[in-house]
């Protein structure tokens, strides 16, 4: 009866493994496609124009801000 006890319990902690794994996968996966429809940018909740980096980014959004903003200013 041990045997199968021991059996059941080694089951149950390789399909929480897999679940686990399969959720950091899934996690990672949305983390890319987010961060892809974001245009690769790395903090998509502030704008552009507020970004510390935004003079030197190459992203093409920033690079678009930047000629609306040059455009506006001409």
């Amino acid at each position: 009866m041990a045997g199968k006890e021991e059996l059941e319990r080694r089951q149950w902690l390789v399909r929480l493994g897999r679940r686990v794994i399969l959720g950091a996968i899934s996690i990672l996966s949305l983390n890319l496609l987010v961060r892809r429809l974001n245009g690769g940018c790395i903090r998509p909740e502030s704008p552009c124009k507020s970004c510390g980096v935004f003079t030197h980014c190459g992203l093409p959004r920033a690079e678009e801000s930047r000629q609306s903003q040059d455009e506006r200013s001409t």
